[in-house]
């Protein structure tokens, strides 16, 4: 799906509702510094999947973001990216305020309560009963809050309601 300001191309993991949707999940390719899409009325959480780590200016506020590292920030808000050691990627969460509410936190291990699991590295991870094994990029969704245990590998654990 192409970028708000043309400038890249993200690949969707989930959202809710079609082109007018309340919240989103995405999977974004970074590979040129340049400015974000500006979102108003939009919170945005992201987390970097990659090695590489993804520089971000935030309303002026300079700061480099490392993998499994999550950062938010409002859509409306003026940023600018930077590749300190070349191109990178970052699982985002958009979430129409008003409209939906969303958030993420990231998991290394343990218990995780979830309707949304995306892998930053290689994942094994049980739910229903059933162990099975994620790729960075791959993505565990259902319909509601699901119980999973994670026992190896980092994850963004993404919540998202009406």
């Amino acid at each position: 799906m192409p970028w708000a300001n043309g400038r890249g191309t993200s690949f969707e993991v989930a959202r809710d509702g079609g082109d007018d949707w309340s919240w989103r999940v995405a999977i974004a390719p970074v590979v040129e510094a340049g400015p974000f899409s500006s979102l108003p009325g939009v919170d945005r959480y992201l987390v970097v999947m990659d090695n590489a780590p993804l520089g971000l200016v935030i309303d002026g506020e300079p700061r480099v973001v490392q993998q499994g590292e999550l950062v938010s920030f409002a859509g409306e808000s003026l940023v600018e990216s930077f590749l300190p050691k070349g191109p990178t990627r970052d699982c985002g969460l958009m979430v129409r305020r008003g409209r939906a509410t969303g958030s993420m936190t990231v998991v290394s291990c343990g218990e995780v309560n979830a309707r949304i699991l995306v892998a930053v590295t290689v994942m094994r991870v049980e739910c229903d009963g059933e162990e099975v094994s994620l790729e960075p990029g791959d993505a565990m969704i259902g319909p509601v809050k699901t119980s999973m245990r994670v026992f190896h590998g980092l994850g963004c654990a993404i919540e998202v309601g009406s």
